[in-house]
């Protein structure tokens, strides 16, 4: 059991029953196995007591759901430590991919160092409790710069390689702002905003209009909706401003629809079935795929807007800090992961360099 004899004779509290935690739990259905057990029930529920995202309680609640089926019994009647660990990861090891497109082929690297770190969040909420001493599951560990470089010194349970998202070129580009002129307002104005202030998914569906400071042209975003909990102001373009006016002329029909009480959402259904309900970033994400598929761009997500922002106003000549703080990054490193220079940014580099010894080579 996880419950060992020191801390049984230091006299903890016993661990509270889940059904106690008034919190509903959003997240039943989708991980019977953890509904079904309680140590799992009591940490998910914990982690939604304590305002944990409902996706990041999810991706938790997989790793949990994995080391169940791993283990073959009740979390309650096994011991979490090295040889768990490693039972966890070979069952990871052999369970087939459901992502469209990769139906058949093992999970991704970085797929298994997210169920990593949900193992190791399960193993400190029970060393919270009382119920483990040591964290079995590995960690990583850093060194950070002056300059904000991040330099790994010992590598974790799983080494997943960093992939470059890739950038659309110009002609993919083009072809995407064309197929972009037939979609609604509400579609243009997604794709803007998400483009002007680099946002990530969560952060553009959740946008209200009392996040806006129309004369400014800013968009607050609130700290709730970051992902690291990093409050910031971005901005937008006059064109993208136009596109807004547009769309909230739109929106005032479908607003009225919109259940009362409801906070006001910029983004609102526009579909007979979720009318005046505030779109998710499924739909948003629908919008980029369908995007992709059109313009012939490999690789295009929600999250390449992101990334093409923040390097472009890196070739703006902005200072890699003021980028950070544009992003919300905690770190510069973070920030130099999403600035990609392409091959002709990097050939007017290297000329600029390479010129004053251009007459030297040219000797040669």
């Amino acid at each position: 059991m996880f419950l060992s004899e020191s801390a049984g004779a230091a006299g903890l509290a016993p661990e509270p029953d889940a059904g106690s935690l008034s919190q509903p739990r959003s997240w039943e259905k989708l991980l019977p196995r953890c509904a079904g057990d309680r140590l799992a029930s009591i940490f998910l529920a914990s982690l939604e007591v304590r305002g944990y995202r409902r996706n990041t309680v999810l991706a938790y609640g997989r790793a949990v759901e994995a080391l169940i089926a791993a283990l073959g019994r009740p979390l309650d009647e096994v011991r979490l430590d090295a040889d768990a660990v490693l039972a966890f990861l070979a069952h990871l090891r052999r369970t087939p991919s459901r992502k469209r497109g990769r139906a058949g082929s093992r999970l991704a690297a970085s797929t298994l160092r997210q169920q990593v770190c949900g193992l190791r969040a399960f193993a400190e909420h029970l060393i919270a409790r009382g119920l483990l001493h040591v964290n079995p599951v590995p960690l990583g560990a850093v060194r950070r710069t002056q300059t904000g470089e991040i330099i790994p010194i010992r590598g974790g349970l799983i080494r997943a390689p960093r992939f470059v998202p890739r950038l659309p070129t110009d002609e993919q580009w083009a072809r995407m702002l064309n197929v972009l002129r037939a979609r609604s307002p509400r579609d243009r104005l997604m794709f803007a905003l998400a483009y002007d202030g680099a946002l990530r998914r969560d952060e553009l569906v959740t946008l209200r209009l009392d996040d806006f400071d129309f004369a400014a042209r800013q968009v607050e975003i609130r700290p709730e909706r970051s992902k690291n909990g990093f409050g910031r102001r971005v901005v937008y373009s006059e064109t993208t401003g136009r596109l807004l006016a547009a769309y909230l002329a739109q929106r005032r029909s479908v607003a009225a629809l919109a259940p009362r009480g409801q906070p006001p959402f910029l983004f609102l259904s526009e579909s007979p079935r979720n009318r005046g309900r505030p779109v998710g970033g499924y739909t948003w994400g629908l919008l980029a795929a369908a995007l992709a598929g059109e313009c012939d761009a490999h690789g295009f997500s929600t999250h390449t807007l992101r990334h093409l922002r923040l390097t472009d106003l890196a070739r703006a000549g902005l200072d890699l800090a003021e980028i950070a703080r544009y992003a919300g990054h905690r770190s510069l490193g973070s920030t130099m992961l999403y600035i990609h220079l392409s091959g002709r940014d990097m050939t007017r580099a290297f000329e600029r360099a390479s010129r004053p010894h251009a007459d030297r080579l040219a000797a040669l």
